[in-house]
């Protein structure tokens, strides 16, 4: 139940996060109070503007250290900087009967690697038919977008490795220009896995505060994705095989990475469902809830092939109206190296907490 206090001393990253969520929450079990939207949006605002409440790791003093050397990835979906939840349980990992940190290591939603293949595309049919039917909410000529990530980040040195795991949330805001400014706040950094001797993690604020960048090349920015699925089919197939990559692994990623970045449409929405249908692998996982709560329907894919050190199996989660909720990627057994559990781990997951047209940069309503 939400506490009432206003004191910063009382908010805690649980009640915030859950606040936040059902404050934005695009398919919410029941109506908002206008007290509830309020204190959520409130919760939120405090814990962004008080650097005390988000953590950092023993012995980390303020400011930018100095730059650390990273050779390579383990693996790219271990390196993949993506979504957290403040929702789920804290996992101690012991190494020498020892506890060597607390990480938020969340329980996958899902972890099948088979399914019913025409439920899916019956499925991710049905939910493209949706979107379409579907109007951007908001209005305005920039596009704003707020999610919550997580993910494993990995710094390498010398043979060793030091695995942390990251809360992040981040707003985005792409001008009618094509320009983004990203907002990203840290909720939370913590070492995963074993101590085992590897670099000190990149600095927190390599992964928060406000960055700017140019337009992105029209055939990169999600925002300018093909509503029309033949043509979304053709472009990113050319892609693949223009880069020598697998077509079926290749399309999945990019459909995933435009899906994840909160920037699509409904209609581009539609199309990118379209084309996720077509991918022989894509199974049907049902009816589930994300890990804001939320109830929608999961589709699975495997997005791993024979050259990575763990399969790794992505699921896409859909509100009833088939907007996007959550994209989880799990690892049916974590990757070699990385001091993990033998589980199914949660290499990263992003949650789309709202997407909408604002009048101006920085707005979010």
């Amino acid at each position: 139940m939400m506490s009432d206090r206003d004191d910063r001393g009382d908010i805690d990253d649980l009640v915030v996060v859950r606040a936040l969520l059902s404050a934005s929450n695009p398919v919410a079990d029941g109506p908002l109070s206008a007290l509830e939207q309020r204190r959520g949006e409130h919760l939120l605002a405090l814990l962004l503007a008080d650097t005390s409440a988000r953590s950092h790791r023993p012995g980390r003093r303020p400011g930018r250290g100095a730059a650390l050397r990273r050779r390579g990835v383990l693996t790219a979906a271990a390196t993949v900087l993506v979504i957290a939840s403040a929702l789920v349980g804290l996992t101690t990992v012991r190494t020498h009967d020892r506890a060597t940190a607390t990480p938020l290591l969340p329980e996958p939603l899902l972890t099948a690697t088979t399914g019913d293949h025409d439920r899916a595309v019956a499925a991710l049919s049905d939910a493209a038919r949706r979107q379409r039917g579907s109007a951007q909410a908001g209005t305005g000529p920039v596009l704003y977008a707020r999610s919550q990530t997580y993910g494993l980040d990995v710094a390498i040195a010398d043979h060793k490795s030091t695995t942390t795991a990251r809360t992040t949330i981040t707003d985005l805001w792409r001008d009618h220009d094509g320009t983004v400014r990203t907002d990203r706040y840290i909720q939370q950094v913590d070492r995963a896995g074993g101590d085992i001797g590897g670099p000190t993690p990149a600095d927190d604020d390599r992964f928060e505060g406000r960055s700017d960048r140019p337009p992105a090349p029209p055939e990169f920015d999600p925002a300018l994705t093909p509503t029309d699925p033949a043509q979304l089919l053709a472009r990113l197939k050319a892609r693949a095989t223009a880069d020598g990559y697998p077509i079926d692994l290749t399309v999945a990623h990019d459909v995933l990475s435009a899906l994840r970045s909160g920037l699509t449409s409904p209609a581009q929405n539609a199309a990118l469902y379209d084309v996720l249908a077509t991918i022989p692998g894509v199974f049907d996982m049902g009816p589930v809830r994300d890990h804001a709560g939320r109830p929608g329907h999961a589709v699975g894919l495997v997005v791993s092939d024979q050259s990575s050190l763990s399969l790794a199996i992505e699921y896409v989660i859909f509100s009833d109206t088939g907007a996007p909720l959550t994209i989880e990627q799990v690892a049916a057994t974590p990757p070699p190296g990385l001091r993990l559990p033998p589980v199914p781990t949660v290499e990263s997951y992003t949650e789309i907490i709202t997407t909408r047209r604002v009048p101006t940069v920085g707005a979010t309503t």
